[in-house]
């Protein structure tokens, strides 16, 4: 008996994960003329693509609903990890806790690994609008790089767009890529593996300060305005912050789940489509600006602002000259898709846009 009530204990609970699951297939709600999506992020509203989700993309998409078709639209908005986390934004959206969700693919180095291209091309195009335009275009040119979103994971890539130019803030001073050595620097996922020299240490913007601040890291890869608002400098009793030219990498997803898109009247579907686009542009020409704001912020604060020297690039450049194409043949191996020539093309883009690597990497 007592086996019975535990089979049917088991089979009561897969019904009711089963029946979770399928209300949460996705969270629109439609009343009459009455949508309501819920959008969010894993990241707090003060970190700018998030921001311009709340501040740009979200009310003009709720303006052009009112104005344009016979529905009301409004967002229910869930920021700094209170519906996902930073983790699992992509999986929150598959599941439809959230509608819409904006995410860095860097925490989703294996779900979004073909995503994480500009990460696996260091030293890249340093200017956050000129980045994106070139990754943007990759992705309309080879949408193989995003076909899980689709396939596996059932939701539309909206837009892309990324953060600015990273850079280096460390407790310690240094000039040459020697002077890295045996120092403990921190990164986040796919840029881990540019920490060369020192002693790579993953970390996430939630626990940068402290790892900081009990000598787990010497030093972050990451961006000045990130650096300042998150006061990492404080952290660290002021420090240098090197601008290193690691790139502007457009490494961030602005997706939606496909049960909704169907749920929803396709007005209103074209509007959310053409704000996307906007919010790229908007929201890549914000983080450029940030990138000056950041670095003039951190010098009033007593941060030490420094260019690396081209020699140290070429240097550090030098440790990594194997590693993008590694990550082309892996993604070919575990994604089967054409990296390698997807890379290439990503390589040319951005020489055709005017910026020169410190180095050619050789794609295989």
């Amino acid at each position: 008996m007592k086996n019975v009530i535990r089979k049917v204990g088991v089979l009561g609970i897969a019904i009711a994960s089963l029946i979770a699951l399928s209300h949460s297939a996705s969270a629109v709600t439609i009343k009459g003329n009455d949508i309501t999506l819920r959008m969010g992020s894993g990241h707090p509203p003060f970190i700018t693509y998030v921001k311009e989700m709340s501040k740009y993309f979200g009310p003009n998409v709720v303006k052009r609903v009112a104005k344009e078709t016979q529905y009301k639209l409004k967002f229910k908005e869930h920021y700094s990890g209170t519906v996902v986390k930073v983790f699992d934004t992509l999986e929150g959206v598959q599941d439809g806790r959230l509608d819409i969700g904006g995410w860095c693919v860097c925490f989703d180095d294996d779900k979004a690994m073909a995503m994480n291209l500009s990460y696996y091309v260091p030293f890249g195009e340093p200017n956050a609008i000129k980045a994106t335009q070139i990754f943007s275009s990759i992705v309309s040119k080879y949408p193989d790089i995003q076909r899980d979103y689709q396939k596996r994971y059932k939701q539309k890539l909206l837009a892309v767009t990324g953060f600015n130019n990273y850079g280096l803030l460390t407790a310690f001073d240094w000039k040459r890529f020697e002077d890295l050595k045996g120092r403990k620097i921190l990164a986040a996922g796919p840029n881990l593996p540019w920490v060369k020299g020192g002693i790579p240490v993953r970390t996430t913007i939630p626990t940068a300060a402290q790892q900081l601040q009990t000598g787990v890291g010497e030093g972050i890869v990451l961006f000045p305005d990130t650096d300042f608002k998150l006061k990492l400098h404080e952290a660290i009793k002021g420090g240098y912050y090197t601008v290193t030219d690691f790139g502007a990498v457009t490494q961030i997803s602005l997706t939606m789940n496909q049960r909704t898109r169907k749920k929803l009247p396709p007005e209103v579907v074209k509007i959310i489509d053409e704000e996307a686009v906007k919010y790229q542009n908007h929201t890549s020409a914000s983080a450029q600006k940030d990138h000056q704001w950041g670095l003039e912020k951190l010098k009033g604060a007593g941060v030490k602002i420094r260019n690396i020297d081209p020699a140290a690039k070429v240097a550090w450049a030098e440790k990594l000259a194997a590693w993008p194409n590694e990550r082309a043949q892996t993604v070919k191996k575990k994604k089967k898709i054409d990296m390698p020539t997807i890379m290439r093309a990503f390589i040319q883009a951005t020489k055709d846009g005017g910026h020169k690597f410190p180095i050619d990497y050789e794609i295989k």
